[in-house]
């Protein structure tokens, strides 16, 4: 075997500690790159009949595409059946299973997921009230919700000029999906749409966010406070208001049940969960 560069995947056929640690701390993508750097020590092995590890990466091998499997099926990658061919040949791909998803889960979902697919259909969501409430349905069952136009502004702009409907009504309406936290992304090909999508799941799925709230400065005790609320899932500054109009102290809204944050207008029993989960 020629001499290659030395990776931090062959370091980890050398310590059994850091191998451990990696298993146990690994997001989806490294797992997938160390299993691609097994394969290739394979077929070198075959090639060489030399093999320059402690760890027997065949067994390993193995080993890690269980827990690759394992991690997909646990995130629940799925995909409503009806979508385009496009996004269930990417997606499916990927790992999305392809199901019936029922109205509030969206076209796309993970565990922490869920993402609304338009096309045609958005303009006709103009006159709809039952779209801006599946959005709001999907908000409530997923940590991170998001809608996606696969076609441009100007053709949407020009199906509604042959419909006789005015500029001022659909920037309107995209006022108000902006309003209840759903501005849209326009991208008027299904194939990057279906990439963009895969991509948003994968990068939520794998990262460990960091929520950062600034420090004020000459802080009181009330800004801390605040800070530490706003810190909650899905609470910004006028539900943040809410919860300290009706508990006062974090110690307080700490003690509230489920049903007593779910009684707060604007806050859903989903919300009401995940605050209390925090919280505990």
């Amino acid at each position: 075997m020629g001499a290659s560069k030395i990776t931090r995947y062959d370091s980890l056929l050398e310590n059994s500690e850091a191998l451990s640690e990696f298993f146990q701390t690994a997001n989806l993508g490294a797992k997938l790159g160390f299993h691609r750097h097994l394969t290739n020590l394979v077929e070198e092995e075959a090639d060489d009949g030399e093999l320059l590890t402690t760890i027997d990466p065949y067994d390993l091998r193995e080993k890690l595409a269980e827990s690759i499997v394992e991690e997909m099926v646990g995130r629940h990658l799925r995909i409503d059946h009806r979508e385009h061919w496009a996004m269930l040949g990417y997606l499916g791909d990927l790992g999305f299973e392809i199901v019936h998803l029922d109205t509030g889960t969206g076209d796309v979902a993970s565990t922490r997921v869920s993402i609304e697919r338009k096309e045609d259909d958005l303009v006709p969501s103009l006159f709809d009230d039952r779209r801006l409430r599946q959005l709001s349905a999907m908000r409530e069952e997923a940590e991170f919700s998001y809608l996606v136009v696969t076609k441009s502004y100007s053709e949407i702009k020009a199906a509604l000029a042959e419909r006789d409907i005015s500029d001022t009504v659909f920037i309107s309406f995209i006022a108000s999906l902006c309003a209840v936290g759903y501005p849209p992304v326009f991208i008027d090909d299904r194939f990057d749409g279906a990439a963009l999508m895969g991509k948003i799941v994968g990068k939520i799925e794998d990262d460990k966010h960091r929520l950062f709230v600034p420090r004020p400065r000459g802080a009181k005790p009330s800004d801390y406070r605040n800070a530490l609320i706003e810190a909650l899932p899905k609470v910004g500054i006028k539900t943040r208001r809410k919860l300290v109009e009706c508990f006062g102290t974090v110690a307080s809204l700490s003690e509230a049940s489920v049903d007593e944050l779910a009684a707060i207008p604007g806050i859903g029993k989903g919300t009401a969960q995940r605050i209390f989960d925090s919280l505990h």
